[in-house]
């Protein structure tokens, strides 16, 4: 998995956005559910938190939307 900090998110958004005039980019959506729910992990969809065991886990934008993305298929 790539990691990205936060100053490295925004540079990959810039170089999404001017590319995208050249190149077809799909955006991805997540499945309306709001909970999602693991052994001892849970994805709030609603708030953009994640919690182990009660306590919030600090992720970046890619990082969260990654999980969910990869958590969402599980329910597929």
């Amino acid at each position: 998995m790539l990691t990205l900090n936060e100053q490295e998110e925004k540079a990959i958004d810039k170089i999404v956005s001017a590319i995208a005039d050249y190149i077809q980019i799909e955006p991805m959506q997540v499945a309306p559910v709001s909970i999602l729910s693991f052994s001892g992990l849970e994805i709030r969809q609603h708030q953009r938190r994640v919690l182990r065991d009660g306590k919030d886990i600090n992720l970046t934008r890619l990082e969260y939307s990654t999980l969910v993305l990869e958590s969402v298929k599980l329910f597929l």
